[in-house]
């Protein structure tokens, strides 16, 4: 994207924003997409930033803003992002030594204490914290990450289909309850790493052309 200017881009971006396309990580990806076509278009046809950028939008405008408007096929994006993000190396790497860690240090834990107390904790500590997610993010920045909100579906799946699941199991099995519970601790610690690494990696692009 030599040939564009950071004005060029604002300009792409407000357009996005006047044409309802409220996600700023959905705008930044699908600016960087047309930037990359205009430029392509302005080297072929010989043509200004307008002129192609008025030319590419009358083609290809609906269909963009259906692939990115964050409905469809796309509304499952996030979560294959997140589970993608559960198989990076350094998940992995985590995952080892957190459960090596547990394992270990597990005799000298309360597991009744801490299977009777960590789904009450558990859920007042992610509803807190989506709570404060939506009025710093949502009110006080006036931005909105269709990645995170749509992840908020993971602490969903959680809380409703996976914690009732665990409440399931025969409450004398201690052991095998608790290690359930282990797993939907370690499922939560990476997706606030997947949290912080989104909100990282769109601020740090963004950087790039504000």
């Amino acid at each position: 994207m030599n040939t564009l200017t950071i004005q060029n881009l604002k300009f792409i971006d407000n357009y996005l924003k006047q044409s309802q396309v409220c996600y700023d990580d959905i705008r930044m990806e699908l600016t960087d997409h047309i930037a990359s076509a205009v430029e392509e278009k302005m080297r072929t046809d010989t043509i200004d930033f307008y002129d192609a950028f008025k030319n590419y939008m009358i083609l290809n405008k609906k269909t963009l803003l259906k692939n990115f408007a964050g409905g469809g096929f796309k509304s499952f994006e996030p979560i294959r992002i997140f589970s993608k993000y559960l198989l990076k190396r350094n998940s992995i790497v985590f995952a080892f030594l957190f459960f090596l860690g547990i394992y270990f240090f597990q005799y000298q834990l309360d597991k009744t204490y801490f299977i009777e107390e960590f789904h009450a904790y558990w859920f007042s500590f992610f509803f807190l914290f989506a709570i404060a997610h939506f009025i710093f993010f949502h009110f006080i920045k006036k931005k909105r990450f269709f990645v995170l909100e749509q992840s908020f579906l993971v602490l969903f799946f959680i809380n409703y289909l996976i914690i009732p699941i665990s409440q399931l199991i025969d409450v004398n099995k201690v052991t095998q309850v608790f290690w359930f519970d282990v797993s939907i601790l370690f499922i939560s610690i990476v997706f606030l790493s997947f949290y912080g690494n989104s909100i990282q990696k769109y601020y740090k692009k963004k950087h790039i052309w504000n």
